[in-house]
């Protein structure tokens, strides 16, 4: 009897441990940044705002172009300018993190932040910069 109860034991937790999900990982988040000129105001909205490693942000060019997002390279983490100098498929130019001008209503721009180093990033609007059009964005784990 003990033998039993000891196999019907051991069939019970292997069926338990096979339906038993792993730690579950959030699927990356898509985070949506609207480019847009309000009267004289230029601004990103939300301006300032946390993605989480591995998160997309999509900078939409919805007024007011041409619109660019440029970050700023004295004031990223350490390790961010090598990281997004990949991270931007296309740039502005060659040796800067700089999106190319947007020049279409609704046009994306698209940035992964899959192996981001965590901290501040300082951001602008290159046409628009002297305008107040400019953000934080924070990179957490």
């Amino acid at each position: 009897m003990k033998r039993w109860t000891l196999v019907a034991l051991l069939i019970l937790a292997l069926g338990v441990a096979a339906f038993a999900r792993p730690g579950h990982t959030p699927a990356p988040a898509t985070i949506r940044v609207r480019m847009i000129q309000q009267g004289s105001q230029y601004k990103f909205d939300p301006a300032n705002f946390t993605v989480h490693v591995g998160d997309v942000v999509e900078f939409v060019n919805v007024n007011g172009f041409p619109h660019n997002v440029q970050f700023d390279p004295a004031h990223i983490p350490q390790g961010a300018l090598p990281f997004l100098m990949r991270a931007m498929a296309t740039k502005m130019a060659p040796n800067l993190p700089a999106s190319p001008m947007m020049t279409r209503p609704n046009e994306v721009y698209r940035i992964n932040f899959a192996g981001a180093p965590v901290g501040t990033y300082n951001y602008f609007c290159l046409p628009h910069q002297a305008l107040g059009m400019k953000g934080v964005l924070t990179v957490a784990q």
